[in-house]
């Protein structure tokens, strides 16, 4: 089965990185909600995007550079203002637990996000995502944690990326993913998730790939495909053609004995149309439990 990720919530019907958002996104269908942090200059973790300050809150400065308390005061209703991350994590849990995406580029903000999800125990509810630096961080604190590693560049991270993060997606623009890459990566136990897809064609041709996870700004029109256990199969007849891709090993990630790193690997995932479809490696977690 295929992720469906809602990006910054349903910002069809509501203002992105909200609670209404989240919330609409949940009952939509997403498995997984991105949202984007941010630390005012009190030490609160609130939910903003940097490019959305001005654009839709009319933020004078940085977040950084507000306290907690004017940050609260922007927003008509209080659905409609800026939450905090703690806030956000009480309305994930209950009453059916959806899984975060935590998209943070700050080594300060993304400790102080993950002390509160160590604090509600929801270590299993999040992913990371964000800034090289920012991830480092994390997987010096929580070897177990499962990191999103962000690529936007057509040649593959170097190796010291892979083997000392250890991610559990690679996250790439769909644009830059063929079939076989997309088997390449399998082959050596990550997962793969994709933005930004907002066309149902290429929503299909992904999972039609294999790809693991979509993000997207249409959940309405992806759940079409991911709430339907015969979606990957129809997807199939909408694939392009593959490229051939240079192999991973090429690029010495140091996994599955390249180098003499191994990969941590527990429990297989299987994928696919009631259970028969490919099986990848699954470091921690069920995605869909």
């Amino acid at each position: 089965m295929t992720l469906a990720i809602a990006h910054r919530g349903d910002t069809t019907g509501f203002r992105e990185n909200t609670l209404p958002a989240i919330r609409s996104a949940i009952d939509l269908g997403a498995h997984m909600v991105e949202i984007d942090l941010d630390r005012t200059s009190d030490g609160h973790v609130v939910l903003m995007h940097a490019e959305a300050r001005g654009r839709l809150w009319g933020l004078p400065r940085p977040v950084t550079e507000m306290s907690l308390a004017e940050i609260a005061s922007l927003g008509v209703e209080v659905e409609q203002r800026i939450p905090t991350l703690m806030e956000v994590l009480a309305a994930v849990s209950y009453p059916r637990p959806t899984r975060l995406m935590l998209v943070v580029n700050a080594v300060d903000t993304v400790l102080a996000a993950d002390d509160l999800v160590h604090e509600h125990g929801l270590e299993d509810q999040v992913v990371y995502a964000g800034s090289v630096e920012a991830l480092r961080a994390i997987r010096a604190r929580r070897p177990e944690a499962d990191l999103v590693l962000t690529w936007d560049r057509p040649a593959l991270p170097p190796a010291e990326m892979w083997q000392t993060l250890r991610p559990r997606f690679y996250n790439t623009q769909y644009q830059l993913l063929t079939r076989d890459l997309v088997t390449e990566v399998h082959r050596h136990g990550y997962a793969i998730s994709t933005w930004m897809v907002n066309d149902f064609s290429d929503m299909a041709r992904l999972i039609g790939m294999g790809v693991d996870a979509i993000i997207t700004d249409h959940m309405t029109e992806l759940v079409k495909l991911t709430g339907d256990p015969h979606g990957r199969v129809a997807a199939q007849e909408a694939i392009a053609p593959s490229v051939p891709v240079p192999s991973l090993e090429h690029h010495h990630l140091g996994v599955n004995g390249v180098n003499g790193v191994t990969a941590v690997r527990r429990t297989p995932l299987t994928s696919g149309a009631e259970g028969g479809g490919r099986t990848i490696s699954e470091p921690r977690f069920h995605l869909l439990e």
